[in-house]
This record gives structure tokens, C-alpha cells and sequence, in this order.
């Protein structure tokens, strides 16, 4: 971009600057030559005015409210090439533009205006130019990165290779780094900038430059600006689509049970390849993300649970990890409950799982809890039941995995059970009872355990499991089930 000290620069032109010079560095936009008295009606920001002095005021005060006037427009300066009758340019004038920095350069009567606007015109359509294919070579390195580069990170470090840019993009609620060329340290004297990238992501551009900055810079961070907001807003459609797909994948698995073998190549496709459990959450309305687009925090885009909005809750399936756990309730807020199921097993199904997260939930809210495993914390169970409610909810809690699992598998864990605590946990007499090899015995055992959480070889296991089966043979629960 021209400069009025790059105009002052070229020698033909022959000008020189009365005053103001510490205004130089201004950019000159376009070039406009008025003679009326009232200039800065009819120019604009940016422009070089160019007057033969014919309208300006006699007196120096009138030529310094005129001068301050024409600052006023934002113009970048004056040239004044007087007429042999234009009144001449006032002690009073000079000074004020030294004040207000405001470059006011002379030129001889001869020089002609269209020779100094066709320097101007020419130095402009150059910059746009340079501007253009600028901004041209960006958009095609952008777009061969789309083709070339799987992620956003190697295409920001694409971008920012081209810019000669360290680049960030910062999550604008947690200030968590969403994706970095390089890692940006903001305790360093660095000078950094941060850019709202708008739309709908809630994310800053953060940068800091590797070389001196250039005129064309401001243009060429906008295109980037606007790169990366479609970008975003591609990938956050990208989630919301598959945040979609697992509601509807999940609300299919509750309604109608399925072998969680025949879903797990669609659950290792977004990335959840551990062990596998339920959550049922109570959001704290108060977080600094709503639960209905909690899926786009910078803690939940490596991977991508089953959610599905119930009542108020949030149900999810998801990767047996403490760390998702603690990002879940930090996002939703700090008041956010979690139940957590027991390890979704291909004989337990889904449905159960869920079963056993909301139980725990249950219990998370009774103690307070933040976050609670099925299992964890067990409220009145090694007393009788008192009434024909705790009865069922004992047997619900204790022995339902089991009597669903015989029902959809046709297997006999509950009679083995059963069996088992007849015999005082005597390995050999239920085998024995049951017909059944002992290494069998130890797998219906051990597959007791999964289902419900709880041992039952161990004291505790067994009260628990004893006082259900009481209370469901009290109430001719169990008679159907056996």
C-alpha cells in the first residue's frame, strides 16, 4: 500500500511536506481533488486531498477549524498547489497539522493532479491486486489441504506454514486449546493476538507471528478467520449428525435389546474400543455447556459416546474412563450427578446397564456424590424387607440382571445361585446338585458377578443375595423365574 512518505518519495512529483510529517506512515486509499469549502462532505477515509487552495478561508483561525474539520473525515493528507490568488497557508495552520499529526504537503501550481491520482490509482490496484492473488494462493492451499490432510490439525499447520504463523484455536468458555500448529505460550513477552472466530463455535484464533507483520496481513488473517469459521461450523454439523445417530442407535438398543457384539464395530467407529459402561447424568443447568450441546466441548471431540436426552437426564454409552467422567460433569457444571453402570457385558445387554446407571444415579443424589459406580454405596440392604415394595425393589436390585439373563439367554444363573447358597458356597455339592462340571459352576459365578456387581463368594455378596431371594420367594416372585 502507497504511503504519503512513498509519495513524498518520488521525485517527479516534486513534493515536499510544509507540515505534519510525523503523519507519514499513513496509507493513502484513493486520491480526490476538491476545490469547494467544505471538503470533507465529499471525500472519504483513506483519501489523498488535493486542493489548488481556492477553498480555503482567509484568516488563520478559520484555516485551522477547516484543517480539523478535514482530520475529522479520516483523510490521509493534504496537497496544496496553489492558485496565484488562493490565500496563503497561515503560521496557524501549520502548526495545528504538526498537532494532529496530519501530513500537509506543498507542490508547485504546475503540477498536475491527474499525473499525482494516476500514481495514486496505480499504487492502489497494485496492493488489490497483490491482495487478491494473496488471498487466491490462501483459499488454494486450503482447499488442496481439504484433499490432502485428514484433520484440522494438519490443515491449520498448513495454513499457518503458508501465513508464516503460529496458530491455536481456543475454546472461548474453558480457554482449553482445541488444536495448535505449535504450542503457543501466553506467559512469554510473544506478542499474541486472538481473534473471535463467530458463528456458532464458541472458539478464538489465536496467533503469533513468525516474521514482521505486513500490510496484506490484516486481509489475509480475515480469509483465514473466514476459512476456519466454515471449517468449524463443518465439523460441529459433522458432531451434531453423530450425536444424532447415537440417539437413535441407543434409544433402538433400550427399546429392543440387542448382543452388544452386533453394535460394537459401529461404537469402535467412534472410538469407544474399551470396556464399556451406562451413564445416567443430571446436569447442572448452570455449566458453561447446555446438555443438549455438550457433545461439541474440546474434552468430548476425540471421541464420541452414545447420548440420548430422557427426562431430564442425560443417558449415555460410553468408554470406562474417570477422566471423560470429569470433563462430562466440568462441562455441564459442577452440580452435574453421574451414575455409572457395571461393565456392559455381551450377556448383560444395554438395557440393563442403563438400568443399573440410573440405580446408581439413585444413590449418587441420596449421598451427594458427584459421580457413583453400581455398586459403590448400598443403603438399607442387609435388612428384611418391611413391606411388599422393598420386597420387589430387593429383588430388582439384587437378582432382576439375573432373571432377565435366564429369560432372553435361557440359561440357569439365578437356580445356580440359589444352589450355591443352599449348600453354604460348597463348590463340589453344587456341581454336584446342579449336574454340572465345577469349571462351569465357576463360570455362571463369575457371570453372576458381571451382571450385578457383586461377589458372591464373599460375606457381603452373600447376605445381599440371600436376603433378595428370601424376599422374592415371600412374595411368589421367584417361582415364575425358576
Amino acid at each position: 500500500m502507497l504511503t504519503v512518505q512513498d509519495l513524498l518519495a518520488i521525485e517527479s512529483l516534486k513534493l515536499h511536506a510544509a507540515a505534519g510529517l510525523a503523519g507519514a506512515g499513513r496509507i493513502i486509499a484513493w486520491a480526490h481533488t476538491v476545490d469547494l469549502p467544505d471538503p470533507w462532505r465529499w471525500v472519504s477515509p483513506g483519501d489523498l486531498v488535493m486542493t489548488t487552495g481556492l477553498g480555503l478561508p482567509a484568516d488563520g483561525d478559520s484555516q485551522v477549524e477547516w484543517l480539523e474539520r478535514l482530520v475529522q473525515s479520516n483523510a490521509s493528507a493534504l496537497v496544496v498547489a496553489p492558485q496565484a490568488n488562493a490565500p496563503a497557508l497561515s503560521q496557524a495552520m501549520l502548526d495545528a497539522a504538526d498537532r494532529l499529526l496530519f501530513p500537509l504537503l506543498h507542490a508547485s501550481f504546475e503540477l498536475e493532479f491527474v499525473k499525482l491520482s494516476h500514481h495514486v490509482i496505480e499504487s492502489v490496484l497494485r496492493a488489490q491486486r497483490e491482495r487478491f492473488n494473496a488471498s487466491e494462493r490462501l483459499f488454494q492451499t486450503y482447499a488442496d489441504a481439504l484433499r490432502e490432510v485428514p484433520d484440522l490439525d494438519g490443515r491449520l499447520s498448513v495454513l499457518g506454514n503458508t501465513l508464516d504463523l503460529n496458530l491455536a484455536i481456543e475454546d472461548t468458555v474453558s480457554g482449553d486449546t482445541i488444536v495448535a500448529t505449535t504450542a503457543i505460550n501466553h506467559d512469554t513477552s510473544e506478542a499474541m493476538e486472538s481473534i473471535p472466530i463467530g458463528g456458532r463455535t464458541r472458539a478464538n484464533l489465536v496467533m503469533s507471528r513468525r516474521k514482521k507483520r505486513t500490510v496484506e496481513d490484516s486481509i489475509l488473517v480475515r480469509s483465514l478467520v473466514g476459512l476456519l469459521g466454515v471449517e468449524l461450523e463443518r465439523l460441529m454439523i459433522q458432531r451434531d449428525m453423530q450425536r444424532e445417530e447415537g440417539a437413535t442407535l441407543l434409544r433402538s438398543l433400550l427399546e429392543l435389546e440387542t448382543d452388544a457384539s452386533l453394535v460394537r464395530p459401529m461404537l469402535a467407529r467412534r472410538g469407544l474400543t474399551g470396556t464399556l459402561v451406562s451413564l445416567a447424568i443430571k446436569p447442572d443447568l448452570s455449566g458453561p455447556w447446555h446438555a443438549d450441546d455438550v457433545h461439541h466441548a474440546p474434552s468430548l471431540q476425540r471421541t464420541a459416546p452414545l447420548l440420548l436426552a430422557d427426562a431430564g437426564l442425560l443417558l449415555a454409552i460410553t468408554d470406562d474412563d474417570t477422566a471423560l467422567f470429569e470433563a462430562l460433569c466440568s462441562s455441564l457444571g459442577p452440580g452435574t450427578k453421574i451414575g455409572i453402570s457395571g461393565p456392559i457385558v455381551t450377556a448383560a445387554g444395554f438395557r440393563e446397564s442403563v438400568r443399573q446407571a440410573r440405580l446408581s444415579l439413585t444413590q449418587a443424589l441420596e449421598i451427594d456424590s458427584p459421580m457413583l459406580r453400581y455398586g459403590e454405596a448400598e443403603t438399607g440392604l442387609i435388612m428384611a424387607p418391611k413391606s411388599l415394595a422393598e420386597a420387589r425393589a430387593l429383588v430388582g436390585r439384587y437378582l432382576g440382571p439375573l432373571i432377565e439373563h435366564d429369560r432372553t439367554q435361557g440359561a440357569a444363573l439365578l437356580p445356580t445361585l440359589m444352589t450355591f447358597l443352599e449348600n453354604d458356597g460348597n463348590w463340589k455339592a453344587t456341581a454336584l446338585d446342579l449336574g454340572v462340571h465345577r469349571q462351569t459352576l465357576v463360570y455362571r459365578l463369575k457371570l453372576v458377578e458381571q451382571l450385578t456387581g457383586i461377589k458372591p463368594t464373599t460375606t457381603s455378596g452373600i447376605a445381599r443375595f440371600w436376603i433378595a431371594i428370601q424376599a422374592g420367594k415371600s412374595i411368589n416372585l421367584l417361582q415364575a423365574s425358576l
